[in-house]
């Protein structure tokens, strides 16, 4: 990158647990305008401490009233928006449980955090990442998927059904917002040790899981051919192998089906924990 004008703005949800806190460090190591979003506010001011430069934002994107705010605070952090990165996950009821068991309100906090927060924040950021388009800098959506979008799997029928929804949604939006642009891609980042997939799988082994940083530098990868590779690696941030190792990495399988994200993230890797809501700037 040549200057400011050149850096990335990158927003990503469920910025301080898991994938979400990864990519934070990786992007922003990577010189990209970094702001984030999470419900904890304490979480928010660690992560902002950890990684300098980058701006934290307490909100709730599963809630309709927290729109607006987190947008109008991403947009004065960063001044324009070039890539979001809808990664906030709810599992739904925890422990798991059958669809039959499943009380209306876990369905209803999934839908409301997997698919209609990703939808509204989406909608609501569109006339900046329009103007990006305009200014020639490739405007991107990154819908975080999961294998469970596209495998039923016993148990997982909250957390499946809603990434089932927001994979297809996104395939709409790649169709409807081409003409303006903008691309969007539902991704599936792989099976990953996260503390979400610790609450989802108690005692799972987790030096079979993929490490929340490779699938970040994957993703990084994907947002944008300026952001040089980051040599940011925090020695207590372990990298371990993906569960499913005939699977072709996470770029080369978006470059082949740019509508698609494919499987993983079920059973075996999730992305974010929840938090409680805000609406406060963190710097």
């Amino acid at each position: 990158m040549s200057g400011e004008q050149q850096q990335l703005r990158i927003a990503i949800t469920g910025g301080t647990s898991g994938l979400g806190r990864a990519l934070v460090h990786e992007l922003g190591g990577r010189g990209a305008l970094v702001a984030f979003v999470a419900r904890h506010r304490e979480g928010v001011e660690r992560v902002a401490r950890e990684r300098p430069g980058a701006t934290g934002i307490v909100g709730d994107v599963s809630r309709k009233e927290d729109i607006h705010p987190i947008a109008i605070q991403v947009l004065a952090a960063l001044g324009g928006l070039d890539v979001l990165i809808n990664n906030a996950s709810s599992l739904g009821p925890v422990p798991l449980v059958p669809l039959a068991d499943t009380d209306c309100e876990d369905l209803e906090l999934a839908l409301a955090t997997n698919l209609v927060g990703p939808f509204r924040l989406t909608k609501a950021l569109l006339g900046t990442l329009a103007a990006s388009a305009r200014e020639g800098r490739r405007p991107l959506v990154v819908n975080v998927s999961s294998d469970a979008a596209l495998t039923p799997y016993a148990g997982w029928g909250a957390y499946g059904a809603s990434k089932a929804a927001l994979h297809h949604l996104s395939r709409i939006w790649s169709e409807e917002l081409a003409s303006e642009g903008i691309r969007v891609v539902s991704i599936d980042p792989g099976d990953m040790d996260t503390p979400l997939h610790a609450l989802a799988v108690p005692g799972a082994d987790r030096s079979t899981l993929k490490s929340p940083d490779a699938a970040a530098r994957e993703i990084a990868d994907i947002c944008g051919a300026d952001l040089p590779p980051s040599h940011e690696a925090s020695a207590d941030r372990r990298v371990g192998p993906p569960v499913r190792t005939d699977r072709p990495a996470l770029a080369s399988r978006v470059a082949q089906r740019p509508d698609l994200g494919g499987g993983g993230n079920g059973p075996r890797g999730l992305t974010t924990p929840v938090a409680v809501p805000g609406h406060e700037v963190v710097q």
